[in-house]
């Protein structure tokens, strides 16, 4: 393999298929397609943080996918998209931190390591990806920006989702997913945020005071959803509504933070467990346990909320 080098990448490469994507502080056009996905579409091409190993490693996800779906019907159930994708990702290494580069905010795309959100985000990409039925790394982009910044706009770094209670609305909104927690359970979750503006020090990019503001100014529209959430002694009630692929989302009683941790459904032996980039084993991995035992000894985790991508 050739020595990894950094790419600030506008891509018209020849084995793949131009597209148009979301630029900084620029409004986005939105349409749906025949499979009423989301498209964020804009008029610039997107300016891209991403190695030259993490395009090999996306061209070796595209011909991985393309060989699962070799055995199924012209169009592969979502779910089977969604599974496929994680498992490719399985044993690799968790690493946390990874979007935050050292230069203005754009789209960063490793998929060398990942944390649990970035592995999500990840795999909700190539997912709706292949459901347009495309497999260029420009329209991945593209759908990758539209996934982790609010309304697909890349705006600095408080334009991205770093809440995932808003990761989940505003892709909600977006008609990407659907919140089917709050269906499921009666439940009301408490969403009130403040833990990134009460810990500036604990971000680099807020010793900007104009991003705190602005962080502020999201935690007071965040702490206004209305959610449910399942409690975490009431998930097996739960499990046979959960299905295959839903993300799901630990919400957690530390002081102004809504959710710890994040990942797939999978379900073994008639039983819930999670898929996900794990802090325990530092890699993608399949929890050994079923989700409910999985979390009872975690006290900090009070439940869980659950997304379907649409």
């Amino acid at each position: 393999m050739k020595k990894t080098q950094v790419l600030l990448i506008s891509f018209s490469v020849m084995v793949f298929v131009c597209c148009q994507s979301v630029s900084d502080g620029q409004s986005q056009n939105t349409e749906k397609n025949k499979n009423n996905l989301l498209i964020c579409d804009t008029s610039e091409i997107l300016n891209t943080y991403v190695l030259t190993e993490d395009s090999l490693i996306f061209l070796e996800a595209i011909q991985h996918l393309k060989i699962s779906f070799t055995q199924l019907p012209d169009s592969p159930e979502t779910t089977s998209i969604i599974l496929s994708t994680a498992q490719f990702f399985l044993n690799s290494p968790y690493a946390a931190h990874t979007l935050e580069i050292p230069r203005k905010e754009q789209l960063v795309v490793n998929l060398r390591e990942m944390d649990c959100t970035t592995f999500v985000e990840y795999v909700v990409a190539f997912t709706l990806l292949l459901k347009e039925n495309r497999t260029d790394f420009e329209r991945f982009t593209q759908l990758l920006a539209c996934i982790r910044y609010r309304d697909g706009i890349i705006d600095g770094y408080p334009s991205r989702l770093h809440y995932f209670t808003e990761w989940l609305q505003n892709n909600t909104d977006k008609g990407i997913l659907e919140i089917v927690s709050s269906e499921l359970s009666d439940e009301p979750y408490n969403t009130n945020v403040s833990f990134m503006s009460s810990n500036p020090g604990s971000y680099r990019q807020l010793g900007n005071p104009e991003y705190v503001s602005r962080i502020e100014e999201t935690e007071k529209v965040i702490s206004g959803f209305e959610m449910n959430f399942i409690p975490k002694d009431r998930i097996v009630e739960f499990e046979s509504q959960i299905k295959n692929g839903d993300i799901i989302a630990f919400t957690t009683n530390i002081a102004g933070l809504d959710v710890s941790h994040t990942g797939f459904v999978v379900h073994r032996n008639g039983r819930l467990h999670l898929l996900h980039a794990s802090t325990r084993t530092n890699q993608v991995e399949i929890s050994p346990v079923p989700l409910s035992e999985y979390l009872a000894p975690m006290g900090r985790v009070t439940g869980i909320l659950v997304g379907r991508i649409k």
